[in-house]
């Protein structure tokens, strides 16, 4: 599947042959399915720092700066990227299938510099792929914030020269359904499934599932190569190996997300020289 039919958020009734597409905000009001490889193999940030030999300090200068986003009734991953008061995350966590944003105020939560930290999203300064992103190829689903303030303490993810395609990633999620449960796992990103606006649709091999929209695809060392959007399958809730009927998907921080990326950092940078 190319990733240019329709995405579907309602249940639906898979059609023996054909993989459904689904973006996996997690809301109140849309069940979304778990989309486990083989099998689930997400650790906690603990038990990932152990097995890799990771300090404390380690932990969270390399893979510290994603947190949870809430925006309405909905529930997403987001990260800062490029600065502490810029938010990447997929675009359907921010707006709704009418094209309008899902809540008048979105936050973003982080643990950093040793305590909780809640700031409000500016929506009037998002820079998306679309703001209508079920109505367009998932290759637009993602979104660049500003932040009202920034967030002290944390250690933002800096942009990776680009993914590697076969190629090592980590996935940084921040929640499991609606509910916070932050994870992280070595996986791979396997194949190109589209490309445009200079950047590229590529499938992985990572689990996920509602909560994780807008999780940061990251190197081993914490740099941001792009941003988890949703899962296509034949049979989703069920796991399964690896298929072009059973992935999951996300999209490089290439093209227009990098230069978004730049933008909503160097506008931030003159608000804070200006004041």
């Amino acid at each position: 599947m190319r990733g240019l039919f329709p995405v579907m958020v309602a249940l639906i009734a898979p059609v023996t042959g054909h993989a459904v597409e689904r973006k996996n905000a997690a809301t109140v009001s849309i069940s979304s399915s778990a989309i486990m490889i083989d099998g689930d193999d997400r650790l906690t940030p603990a038990d990932y720092a152990r097995a890799n030999r990771l300090s404390t300090a380690q932990l969270a200068t390399r893979f510290g700066a994603t947190g949870i986003v809430s925006c309405g009734g909905a529930v997403g991953t987001g990260q800062l990227v490029g600065a502490d008061n810029v938010v990447v995350t997929a675009a359907h966590v921010l707006f709704a299938p009418d094209g309008k944003a899902r809540a008048s105020s979105c936050v973003f939560a982080l643990d950093a510099g040793g305590r909780r930290q809640v700031v409000e999203l500016r929506l009037d300064g998002v820079i998306s792929g679309s703001r209508s992103p079920y109505a367009f190829p998932a290759i637009r689903d993602w979104a660049v914030a500003p932040l009202a303030a920034p967030v002290a303490g944390a250690h933002p993810y800096r942009l990776a020269r680009t993914m590697k395609v076969p190629g090592a990633i980590v996935l940084a999620a921040a929640a499991r359904g609606t509910h916070e449960n932050p994870s992280l796992q070595d996986c791979r990103a396997r194949q190109v499934t589209a490309e445009g606006e200079g950047m590229r649709e590529v499938a992985i091999d990572c689990d996920a599932e509602g909560g994780a929209s807008g999780a940061a695809l990251l190197d081993r060392q914490g740099d941001f190569l792009g941003v988890y959007v949703g899962f296509r399958s034949t049979h989703p809730g069920t796991a399964g190996p690896f298929s072009m009927q059973h992935y999951n998907f996300g999209v490089t921080a290439d093209g227009d997300l990098r230069q978004a990326v730049t933008e909503v950092v160097n506008r931030g940078r003159q608000l804070s020289a200006n004041r």
